[in-house]
């Protein structure tokens, strides 16, 4: 299977505010299994967290085993995704984002 990566949404050099969604909508796969590449890139230390909202329910989970994230350091996270889930992101302090970027990459990494 090819992996074919498709851009879901990205900010770049803009203010977040702590605890509080970063995209203005959910993102949702097209695809029944996928996994959701996420680069991020922040100011201040702080924890991200994926909020995975599936049947009205939300749930938090926290990226990089909880741990802050170092000021203006980049990382890499895969996250899998279902069809008819929806993903938003959420940094624990305000901060300014210098770079968050989402793919959907169809079918399952390994």
């Amino acid at each position: 299977m090819s992996l074919r990566p498709e851009s879901k949404d990205s900010i770049f050099n803009q203010p977040v505010v702590a605890n509080n969604d970063i995209f203005a909508t959910a993102l949702v796969t097209t695809e029944s299994q996928t996994t959701f590449r996420i680069y991020a890139c922040f100011t201040v230390l702080g924890v991200l967290t994926v909020r995975r909202t599936v049947g009205g329910v939300t749930i938090a989970e926290n990226l990089n085993a909880g741990a802050n994230l170092a000021a203006n350091a980049a990382y890499f996270f895969d996250i899998a995704v279902h069809y008819g889930e929806g993903i938003n992101l959420r940094y624990s302090v305000g901060a300014t984002c210098l770079s968050l970027k989402v793919w959907e990459v169809k079918g399952v990494i390994n």
